[in-house]
C-alpha cells in the first residue's frame, strides 16, 4: 500500500493556507466575499477539482485496455453546499450535499459506448470512490511545538 502525505500551514494573510506535497506548493484561499484574499481555490473547489482530475486520469488509464478511443474528454463539476452547516446549524451537513458532473467526449464512439465507458470510469475512479463511500479520517496526534 502506498502512503501519500501533505502538509497545510496557515499563512499570515487572512484565510490563506500554503499546502505542500512532494515538494509542490499550492495556495488555498477563500474568495474575498468569504473573508479570504482570493489567491487560490478554496477547499471545496479543490475537492471538485480533485474529482475531475481523478476522472481524467482514470479514463486515460482505462481507454486503451477497453478499446475506447477519444480525442478529448471534458469534465464539468458542480456541488451544492449549504454554508449554514459550517456556521453551526446541527441539522445541515458541513460538506457538500451533492456533487454532479458531466463528461463530454470528442470521439467517433456512439452515445451507448460513451455511456458504458463513463460508467466504467466512475466505477474505477479512486476519488469518486472516496466521496461516495467515505474514508476513515483519524486525528492521529496533537503536538505542541
Amino acid at each position: 500500500m502506498e502512503r501519500y502525505q501533505a502538509t497545510a500551514r496557515k499563512t499570515p494573510s487572512s484565510l490563506q493556507v500554503d499546502v505542500h506535497s512532494r515538494g509542490v506548493h499550492t495556495t488555498i484561499d477563500e474568495p474575498t466575499s468569504l473573508g479570504g484574499t482570493n489567491t487560490g481555490m478554496n477547499p471545496v473547489e479543490l475537492v471538485l477539482s480533485a474529482l475531475g482530475t481523478s476522472l481524467q486520469e482514470t479514463a486515460a488509464r482505462l481507454a486503451s485496455e477497453n478499446k475506447f478511443n477519444y480525442e478529448q474528454m471534458a469534465v464539468s463539476l458542480e456541488g451544492d453546499l449549504d454554508a449554514a452547516g459550517f456556521m453551526g446549524d446541527p441539522d445541515i451537513r458541513n460538506g457538500f450535499q451533492e456533487i454532479r458532473y458531466r463528461l463530454e467526449f470528442k470521439t467517433q464512439a456512439s452515445q451507448a459506448e460513451c455511456s458504458e465507458f463513463a460508467d466504467l470510469v466512475a466505477a474505477n475512479c479512486p476519488v469518486e470512490d472516496m466521496l461516495k463511500n467515505g474514508v476513515n479520517v483519524v486525528l492521529d496526534q496533537v503536538e505542541i511545538i
